[in-house]
């Protein structure tokens, strides 16, 4: 005579076991109701499908709403660009910086910033120390200006820009003056008269 081990306890076993307890209390319940109450003999195999039904149905509706997370991840976001048709390199840093002027004086702060932004980009290409490149991010022109001997008025323009196109947050006349000092410090430091 083999000695085989028999299995105890499994997934399966306990469900079937949870499944006959719901069954046999429905069936108490029922029995102590006062209400004449058909036979409601509930199979234990029926209660199984009916669970496995359910799970697979909770399953479906993870699957599909991680394909619908995966989905809304990879799709393509359209790069939200604050600059109109006219490009960087289209003005000269001057001329953003009058355009800056014009725009601080109608009250629009949030135009006449992102216009210093441009101008010192422009200023950085025309002074050929950083070329302007239409893919690079704010992200990369800050690492970009880490390398130069003074980088804080960089990256306040810059920091502007983005809070410009992402934030939420309204530009003052504050913001406007703090990024138009750090242009003209940025203007003197690569224009040494």
């Amino acid at each position: 005579m083999t000695t085989e081990a028999f299995q105890q306890n499994s997934l399966d076993w306990q469900f079937r076991l949870f499944s006959q307890r719901v069954g046999e209390w429905v069936e108490v319940r029922l029995a102590n109701t006062q209400l004449p109450v058909p036979d409601l003999r509930v199979s234990p195999d029926w209660i199984v499908t009916l669970c496995w039904i359910i799970l697979a149905a909770i399953a479906l509706w993870l699957i599909w709403q991680l394909f619908n997370l995966l989905a809304l991840q990879l799709r393509p976001v359209p790069a939200q660009r604050s600059q109109p048709s006219t490009t960087a390199r289209s003005l000269s840093a001057a001329e953003w910086f009058r355009q800056a002027q014009q725009q601080q004086q109608q009250g629009n702060y949030r135009e006449a910033c992102r216009s210093l932004y441009l101008a010192m980009l422009q200023r950085l290409d025309e002074a050929q120390q950083i070329p302007i490149a239409d893919s690079r991010t704010d992200g990369e022109y800050l690492q970009c200006v880490y390398q130069l001997s003074q980088p804080q008025p960089y990256q306040l323009l810059i920091q502007t820009h983005e809070q410009i196109c992402f934030g939420s947050q309204p530009i003052t006349i504050e913001n406007f003056r703090s990024c138009q000092q750090a242009y003209e410090q940025i203007d003197r430091s690569l224009n040494p008269a």
